[in-house]
């Protein structure tokens, strides 16, 4: 049975400004799953199983979405240097360097953190 991570507990972790949830799971080098626009960080629980065996992944969820309940105020929802700001979660977490993985709109979000801050992503 796949992994259900909104049954599961999730931390929030405050970033930039803002408490952004994940899912922290397994152990090894760290995989961090960015979501596309259309889901949350629930969209990896298919995979979750597979990539835990061999990595630590975390899995965040972006602005405004689950398990968030955002009330429509605010221009901020698809603005992608926000997400890539807010996807810089290593300091605050001491997680140290990260393989990057995303989803759609995730995988933009991913190569905008790795363009910018390359020292964060794993060699």
């Amino acid at each position: 049975m796949p992994f259900n991570p909104s049954e599961s507990f999730h931390a929030k972790l405050h970033v930039n400004g803002y408490d952004m949830a994940y899912l922290d799971i397994g152990q090894g080098p760290s995989l961090l799953c960015v979501h596309g626009s259309l889901c949350d960080f629930r969209i990896w629980s298919a995979v979750l199983g597979p990539l835990t065996r061999k990595h630590r992944v975390i899995a965040v969820s972006l602005r405004h979405f689950f398990p968030e309940h955002w009330d429509g105020v605010g221009d901020t929802l698809f603005d992608r240097a926000a997400h890539s700001r807010r996807c810089r979660l290593h300091r605050e977490a001491a997680i140290g360097p990260v393989d990057l993985m995303g989803h759609s709109r995730g995988g933009h979000i991913c190569f905008r953190v790795a363009q910018r801050r390359p020292e964060l992503c794993e060699n």
